[in-house]
């Protein structure tokens, strides 16, 4: 039995990785193998989009103990922080909350009272409520305003106010299990480029982009299949979409500025801002040892959307954004810089999602996984990701090769 697996990014290298036990495997990936968990690299390398994972992803975190990546897992205790006027407040400890001034002290009280009440709510019944609302009804005009909002820019752009409120509800809880001094975060120490390796070692990797046709067996770029396992974003299908039945989905795109510079900007590792050409700054040498690299590292990240992924020049980008950072006291030298790029980073969690959610088997041989499964609901993970490559492989297993 062949197959093909369109897409190489984590849901696609895990589905095959599992289907390689059973039959001839072919992947393909136009761009870099790792898709968003793909890698930079200089004398080190380092995603080209952030990534961290939680002590929850179980399955990432078997994964790799399988992969003999083990002794790679590192957990740190990270700082975030809050861009006001000017100035980063760290918001860790409660403390630091309460010195936090774009909050009055009530104000903190009933946001402290809304993490305790996220956590008994079932966010999927919240689904078709979009989050603006949800918020004012839960914590008032103020606090969606001063605390909520700029979270939100940062998440989702200008798309930010249709969001659902489940999503919203579903990140409140499972964050709100942080350590009094923080959030606990996990990364492979060395990269991910590590992982993608072990994943990809012994597959079937073209580096094309697939044209998909059906005529009675699935045919990629001439060359016929028996069942196919698409990963890839859904409006690259083109017209299959429309005649396989698969709902049309709304996509945020991504912009990284990634830095290397010789001067710690600050000690907290993700700080978000409001009304910057920027949502984030995650300085990623506060998280894993500058003697890793030998220079400071730190992603200044944005979403947009796909209309205006590619607008301007990576020279303008990262003029621009680094003017904005002077204002907060960055005054790193900078080494060299890249600007990355996703058209199609995620999922617009919009109210009503739930309903648009892709089922893993759209008919007997044709199957999807990826960033619009049910294990990436109500957020999308490296964790989600890889679980929805395995649960379609089972689907293949089962309807094939039972």
């Amino acid at each position: 039995m062949k197959v093909a697996v369109i897409g190489g990014g984590l849901a696609g290298l895990n589905a095959a990785k599992i289907l390689s036990e059973y039959c001839k495997v072919d992947v393909y990936e136009k761009n870099d193998v790792g898709g968003l968990a793909s890698s930079f690299c200089k004398d080190y390398c380092i995603e080209k989009f952030y990534h961290h994972f939680f002590r929850e992803d179980t399955y990432l975190i078997e994964l790799l103990k399988e992969l003999g990546l083990k002794s790679k897992i590192v957990w740190k205790v990270i700082r975030i922080g809050q861009a006001f006027k000017g100035r980063i407040y760290p918001l860790n400890t409660p403390t630091e909350i309460l010195r936090f001034p774009a909050l009055s002290f009530f104000d903190k009280i009933r946001l402290a009272l809304f993490t305790l009440k996220a956590k008994r709510m079932n966010f999927r019944d919240y689904d078709e409520i979009d989050v603006i609302t949800g918020l004012k009804s839960s914590v008032g005009e103020e606090i969606t305003r001063r605390f909520f909002v700029p979270l939100l820019k940062a998440k989702f752009g200008e798309n930010y106010p249709n969001v659902s409120y489940a999503w919203l509800l579903a990140r409140v809880s499972i964050r709100s299990n942080r350590k009094l001094t923080g959030e606990e975060l996990g990364y492979l120490r060395g990269g991910l480029h590590q992982f993608i390796k072990k994943l990809s070692e012994n597959l079937e990797i073209k580096k094309e982009k697939a044209k998909i046709k059906y005529n009675g067996k699935w045919n990629v770029n001439g060359k016929d299949y028996d069942a196919l396992i698409y990963t890839a974003p859904i409006p690259e299908l083109g017209e299959l979409r429309k005649k396989l039945g698969i709902r049309d989905i709304k996509y945020q795109s991504s912009i990284c500025l990634l830095l290397g510079f010789d001067e710690r900007f600050t000690d907290i590792y993700w700080v978000n801002y409001e009304d910057e050409p920027f949502g984030a700054t995650i300085e990623h040498t506060n998280f894993m040892p500058f003697e890793d690299y030998g220079e400071h590292l730190m992603y200044v990240a944005a979403y947009t959307t796909p209309e205006k992924v590619y607008e301007k020049s990576d020279e303008s980008i990262f003029k621009e954004w680094v003017n904005s950072l002077k204002k907060y006291g960055f005054k790193g030298k900078i080494n060299w810089y890249k600007v990355f790029r996703s058209k199609y980073a995620g999922p617009v969690y919009e109210k009503g999602y739930r309903k648009l959610i892709t089922p893993y088997r759209i008919r007997r041989g044709f199957y999807l996984a990826g960033m619009t499964s049910e294990a990436n609901y109500p957020e999308r993970s490296m964790n989600g990701s890889l679980m929805s490559g395995k649960t379609a492989a089972d689907k293949l297993i089962e309807d094939f090769l039972s």
